[in-house]
């Protein structure tokens, strides 16, 4: 098993932080992705990617880099429900309905549960869209 380089992560961390301050999400993105690859368990990484990555309007990707988080911390049950929030704007509602169920399994705050109905809100729009087409 390879070693973990944690201070040298937590350094293009931080630079990850900074280049997102400076609204540069290419670099920010770029250092966050050393960071993932020097310490592959820091999952405030992959959280700040996401988000990095949603910022530019890569809704999907965002929620990919998440649910790999959520591989390593399957009881960080934020995860589960910034994968819904970014699958709901990609557009992907029986994804986004699968990860805030998987939040609410884990821990069913009323945010969680009302963002489970706007979610089933769209999903039976776009079903009835679908029929009149």
């Amino acid at each position: 098993m390879k070693p973990y380089d944690d201070i040298a992560a937590e350094d293009y961390y931080e630079m990850g932080l900074e280049w997102m301050r400076a609204k540069n999400p290419e670099k920010a993105r770029d250092c966050l992705i050393r960071c993932i690859n020097l310490n592959p368990r820091f999952i405030y990484a992959y959280v700040t990617l996401a988000e990095v990555l949603a910022g530019t309007g890569d809704y999907g990707e965002a929620a990919q880099t998440l649910k790999k988080a959520s591989k390593l911390d399957p009881e960080f049950e934020r995860l589960n429900f910034l994968q819904a929030k970014y699958r709901f704007k990609a557009g992907d509602y029986p994804g986004a309905l699968k990860a805030i169920d998987r939040a609410i399994g884990a821990e069913p705050l009323p945010l969680y549960r009302k963002s489970r109905e706007v979610i089933l809100k769209a999903l039976h729009s776009q079903a009835k869209t679908r029929e009149k087409s």
